[in-house]
Formats: C-alpha cells, sequence, structure tokens
C-alpha cells in the first residue's frame, strides 16, 4: 500500500486529536500527547480506535510505549499504513 503524505495524516490525526484533547492546546508536531494533551492510557486507546478505522490498519499495542507527541504518532501510523 502506498504511505500518505506526512502532512495527509497529520491533519488527519490533529482533527481527531483536537475531539479527544482535554486540554485545548496548539496541536503540532512536537506537541506531547500526555502533558500537552492531558491523554491517559483510556482515552489514548479510544483515539487509537478511531485510528484504526480511520487509516484501515491494526496498531500494534506495544508500540504504544514509543508515542510521546504528535510527529511520534503520525510517522507510527506512516509506517503501518506502508506495510500493510
Amino acid at each position: 500500500m502506498t504511505i500518505p503524505e506526512y502532512d495527509t495524516v497529520f491533519q488527519q490525526v490533529k482533527t481527531l486529536l483536537q475531539e479527544h484533547a482535554q486540554l485545548q492546546a496548539p496541536i503540532k508536531d512536537d506537541t506531547d500527547l500526555i502533558n500537552d494533551l492531558g491523554f491517559d492510557s483510556l482515552k489514548l486507546m479510544e483515539m487509537l480506535e478511531e485510528v484504526e478505522d480511520m487509516f484501515d490498519i491494526t496498531y500494534p499495542l506495544n508500540d504504544l510505549s514509543n508515542l510521546q507527541t504528535v510527529k511520534d504518532f503520525v510517522l507510527q501510523i506512516q509506517q503501518i499504513v506502508g506495510s500493510e
């Protein structure tokens, strides 16, 4: 499958994050999912379900520990989409 462009994935993820964020911080590449947006593990899981549906992927739960910033998240989504 073709890897989607970073900006395309970023915009889709940004919209999703804005819907789920507890804090109304501006969302940029270096936005921290936990510290800046207030995500806890439950909120991350809910968001991941939507990401899996949005991109028709299966997100490996063991990769959650590598998620810190929005950029980390977008790059992992691109990698998963490209490998499926």
